[in-house]
């Protein structure tokens, strides 16, 4: 053997080698550890020889494999717009105050999305229209009547709007879980405002429902202590029926409404609350259950939102001096000039922070907070452990410096999948590949004979070199995914066949065993490279449009195909023309 064909043997071992030697994580990961620790980068890393690849280049199992959870979440886009127009209104008002141009009052139909300013002298409207339809581009005159101006979001802002919600709820869905700690997940768009979220290894609905379905809607809004007397007032002259078991509770020397049933409360306080008001519960809860509550009471809330998480820049859970659990909290620096102004001008006051329209706390203003940061204390119930008292502040820190969404996310369907199945589907899966694969071989070495036991040589290596290619690209394995593992292995028999039999088709017609060799894999190249490159394209189609299970079946479709281009047209014709050139022979076994 001539050193040409040394270095031509030696590329093939080398690339089968380092195909071997980059699986190694993935057999730790998959045969080695047990499905508690499969998704756990740290342990595989330590469990790793030295001398195997990182960690990271592993092949993972998807959903319907190894068992996990299925989300569905929906996008609230309507509130969000309600709620944006609402606040947008309340800044109209602050900037044409503060511009002096007149005085102006703003009202909001949340339904019809309008946006009605009202001017005190009706002989400013003129100015103010110029001016605010110049500033808000995003509102457009929707009519005028004397002092009263009634604007309207645009319709092109408005679609943008709901648009970017919904991608921008994804990307905050992905960082919560990240944070998290969970490996290959999924997070897709699904329709129009729901978005599709796969959790492999997962077995913990209710954990999951609790961090990802935390829509961390954060606003701060002043609470009404300028009638603190108003719940006891509506008590007295509007007794709420006994079903309700509305009570009437004091907490810091303010009346306030309690109740087990939320929903009855809202509705017993819903017409009778001033104009500018809302009433907003919390929750007090159960020494005994977690994320339950006993009771709810009410807060007499400013209507206009002065401030919202958009501006939160981060958020930490940590213990105080006095040895409680707190959240610390910071601001960009847009939202730290807003929140120092809040404050300066409501000192005395009490703030609520409102989380998912819950009040989490009301801490009374004692001065101009500045520099854009602030604390929320941890309430603890009785019989509360101090390390569940913890938590609750690490779960409400972690939820807020993923970032608050842009509108209010709901679970439209929660479920989990089964690892027995998976199990079963992966023995399923690898014996129909392995049979699949075992009568192949056969065939190949029956019907082709040597030639044949060069094909099998590389259908082999073509196998590795997908599991290998998936790995690189720390893809993950599906069902479909195997399917199309054994579709790639039956193309790539379907080229040595092709090859073959032209090799066979040039010795028919008396062309040496060197010419026909050389001929035959000629002539097949471009027929080989048109078939692979149109699946291919059919490939990548899959692979962009596609979801979950189809996009896995397109990716092994694409690793799997160009392994296919490589050994049935470089691995099988350098040691096919070994055995012809390189030994002289006579004849081909084909």
């Amino acid at each position: 053997m001539d050193r040409g064909w040394w270095w031509k043997f030696g590329m093939i071992v080398a690339v089968t080698l380092g195909t071997i030697w980059f699986l190694v994580p993935t057999y730790y990961s998959l045969v080695v550890l047990d499905r508690a620790e499969r998704n756990n980068i740290a342990v595989l890393e330590q469990r790793l020889p030295r001398w195997a690849p990182p960690a990271k280049y592993r092949l993972n199992l998807g959903l319907d494999l190894q068992g996990g959870i299925h989300m569905v979440m929906r996008v609230d886009t309507k509130t969000a717009l309600q709620k944006r127009t609402e606040r947008r209104g309340t800044q109209i008002a602050t900037y044409v105050n503060d511009k002096k141009l007149g005085e102006v009052t703003a009202d909001t139909d949340p339904e019809r999305l309008e946006l009605t300013l009202t001017a005190k002298d009706p002989a400013t409207m003129d100015a103010i229209q110029k001016e605010v339809l110049a500033t808000f581009t995003d509102f457009s005159l929707e009519s005028r009547n004397g002092g009263t101006l009634v604007l309207k979001p645009d319709e092109g802002q408005v679609n943008r709007f709901r648009d970017e919600a919904v991608d921008q709820a994804m990307l905050v869905i992905r960082r919560r879980i990240d944070k998290w700690g969970v490996a290959e997940v999924d997070v897709r768009k699904l329709g129009t405002d729901s978005i599709q979220i796969s959790l492999p290894g997962r077995s913990n609905p209710e954990q999951a429902k609790e961090l990802v379905g935390t829509t961390a809607q954060l606003e701060f809004r002043m609470v009404d202590d300028t009638n603190p007397q108003v719940f006891a007032q509506m008590f007295q002259q509007h007794p709420p029926p006994a079903e309700s078991k509305i009570t009437l509770v004091e907490d810091e020397g303010f009346p306030q409404l309690s109740s087990p049933n939320r929903e009855a409360l809202l509705a017993y306080a819903k017409d009778k609350t001033p104009e500018g008001r809302d009433v907003v519960t919390e929750c007090v809860p159960s020494p005994v259950k977690k994320n339950d509550c006993i009771a709810y009471r009410s807060y007499l809330l400013d209507k206009n939102v002065p401030l919202t998480g958009e501006s939160l820049a981060g958020a930490d859970a940590s213990v105080s001096q006095m040895n409680e659990p707190e959240v610390n909290i910071a601001f960009d620096p847009a939202g730290s000039r807003e929140f120092e102004k809040l404050t300066e001008a409501a000192v005395g006051r009490r703030m609520a922070i409102v989380l998912d329209d819950n009040v989490h706390t009301a801490p009374r203003i004692n001065e101009k907070i500045g520099g854009g940061r602030a604390r929320i204390t941890m309430g603890r119930a009785a019989g509360r452990s101090f390390e569940e008292w913890l938590g609750e502040a690490q779960t409400l820190a972690l939820v807020l410096k993923a970032g608050a969404l842009p509108a209010p996310v709901t679970v439209g369907e929660i479920r989990q999948v089964g690892a027995t199945l998976g199990d079963e589907l992966i023995k399923k899966g690898s014996l129909a590949a392995l049979v699949g694969l075992a009568l192949v071989v056969v065939f190949m070495a029956i019907y082709y004979r040597k030639s044949g036991l060069i094909a099998d040589v590389a259908l082999l290596l073509n196998g590795l070199l997908i599991l290998a290619g998936l790995a690189f690209f720390n893809a993950t394995l599906t069902l479909p995914g195997i399917a199309g593992f054994v579709l790639t292995l039956g193309i790539a028999v379907d080229a040595n066949v092709l090859i073959n039999e032209r090799i066979r088709e040039e010795l028919s017609h008396g062309k040496s065993a060197r010419a026909a060799v050389d001929q035959g894999y000629d002539r097949a190249f471009w027929t080989i490279f048109d078939a692979h490159v149109t699946t291919l394209i059919a490939g990548f189609i899959l692979f962009f449009t596609g979801t979950g299970p189809v996009r896995g079946f397109a990716t092994t479709l694409i690793v799997g195909l160009l392994a296919s281009l490589f050994t049935s047209i470089v691995v099988t014709r350098v040691i096919t023309t070994y055995f012809v050139h390189g030994r002289n022979a006579q004849s081909v076994s084909v």
